[in-house]
């Protein structure tokens, strides 16, 4: 199942990573369930290839994360492949599922940040 415009909901912010970058969503926010279960350990990881909504960043860092009750995670999901349009998702357990990406902060914002903590 795709949700169409819960990436607004289900930020990337809530992704917890180095305060030195930049958290962006790059697919749309998606949810694997198996019918009449609630075992959601699988045994082989489940590949799933999710389209990139927005500019890939050659310079970026993709994850493959899943939702955990108040934030993006990434335990037992990783990248397998990746090009320009798409990302293939490999991952151990069944949930609710995106793909974020981190850049770095462009060096003058991070010369901003460093001077308004010393102020």
């Amino acid at each position: 199942m795709s949700y169409n415009t819960m990436e607004n909901l289900l930020k990337p912010d809530f992704f917890n990573t180095s305060n030195d970058t930049i958290k962006t969503m790059m697919s749309t926010v998606i949810s694997a369930t198996l019918p009449k279960t609630t075992n959601t350990k699988l045994t082989k990881p489940v590949n799933f290839t999710l389209k990139h909504i927005r500019e890939f960043d050659p310079n970026g860092s993709l994850s493959c994360v899943y939702w955990n009750i108040s934030e993006w995670i990434v335990d037992g999901c990783s990248v397998l492949k990746t090009n320009s349009s798409y990302t293939v998702c490999s991952c151990v357990h069944l949930s609710t599922f995106a793909l974020i990406m981190q850049t770095s902060r462009p060096s003058d914002v991070k010369e901003h940040v460093r001077q308004v903590r010393f102020m």
